[in-house]
């Protein structure tokens, strides 16, 4: 076991958790990294690479990797970076280990199956006493190893966590803003995969960009009226969590949301999409839990509904983005009166 100068540790060894993990240990910090596959923490630990998901990226040796959650035992701040589908699982199993006073920040965007719970309700869930945030906004890993300019939200109530996780991850490259609206920004990290899919869809079918953009923008509207429904502030959509993170993913060809989105566009069936990405599709899950939540609170989502046929009641496109797009809403701007 390592022992840590600020007690860090990120949970998850995927290619973003991988950069938290170097964005903290950039600043002096020690960070333990644990993950699931002992070979792929063996390498980090000898060679300083995670040849799986970031090949190119230098790690520092202040980054300890394990697939041994006692090791994150003393850690003061602990980062879940796993995928919804497992994150259950993993806040269930650090229960036994975690400090009921350590920061708790969930960088995992999505929705649990069941019901319209984030990621930060499965904490609370587990921990409910500890300082709980998200991290979440317009942050494309690859281009962060390679120190492109990029920017984060960190949410939470406790401005002692905010503050904690500015100061440990945030850089020349990569700039770390605070927000008191937690709901607001994992809503939207959530829900963007959603409109990602559609714009790959427009794109696979040779739309134009006028075409992405409206769906980008009329996106926007269907998850700010969710957002008022349940509860959000939809100003919150208007930062990086929202427009900033809605428009990296719909049009970056990195995002695997896109990528499916464009496969579907351009012929091929969903299963075939699904097994050509060969890696989880947030947006797919996501959009069967926000179909079943906005008929629950009857809010109007077009794109949405129109998604859910496509995708999950075999609704053929018939070579037509308007398929997608769904019945027309006559007001253009969302709350304004």
């Amino acid at each position: 076991m390592k022992t840590n100068k600020n007690k860090i540790s990120v949970l998850g060894g995927g290619s973003w958790g991988t950069v938290l993990a170097y964005l903290a240990s950039a600043n002096g910090n020690s960070v333990n990294l644990w993950m699931r596959n002992k070979e792929s923490a063996n390498e980090i630990n000898t060679k300083n690479i995670n040849s799986k998901y970031l090949p190119s990226l230098n790690l520092s040796k202040d980054i300890f990797a394990t697939n041994d959650l006692s090791d994150i035992s003393d850690s003061e701040l602990i980062i879940f970076c796993v995928p919804s589908d497992s994150f259950r699982e993993v806040a269930e199993a650090a229960v036994k280990v975690i400090r009921k006073d350590a920061g708790l920040v969930t960088a995992t965007k999505g929705v649990e199956k069941g019901g319209f719970r984030l990621m930060s309700n499965v904490l609370r869930e587990h921990f409910p006493d500890n300082p709980i945030g998200i991290i979440s906004g317009p942050n494309l890993a690859e281009e962060i190893a390679n120190h492109n300019l990029s920017g984060t939200v960190i949410a939470s109530k406790e401005e002692k966590l905010r503050k904690q996780v500015m100061k440990y991850f945030s850089s020349e490259f990569f700039k770390v803003y605070e927000n008191d609206d937690p709901y607001g920004v994992e809503m939207g990290g959530a829900l963007k995969n959603i409109y990602a899919i559609a714009c790959g869809i427009a794109d696979g079918l040779n739309s134009g960009e006028n075409t992405v953009g409206m769906i980008m923008t009329r996106g926007l509207g269907e998850m700010s009226r969710l957002a008022v429904d349940l509860g959000a502030n939809p100003q919150t959509f208007l930062g990086l969590a929202g427009v900033g993170d809605l428009i990296t993913t719909c049009a970056s060809p990195l995002s695997r949301n896109h990528q499916f989105g464009k496969l579907i566009g351009t012929g091929l069936s969903v299963d075939e999409a699904k097994l050509k990405i060969g890696q989880t599709i947030e947006g797919l899950k996501t959009l069967k839990v926000v179909k079943e939540i906005s008929d629950e609170h009857e809010v109007e989502m077009p794109i949405v509904d129109s998604l859910f046929k496509i995708i999950y009641k075999g609704d053929s496109l018939d070579g037509s983005i308007q398929k997608v797009l769904g019945k027309d809403m006559i007001k253009d701007v969302e709350f304004i009166k």
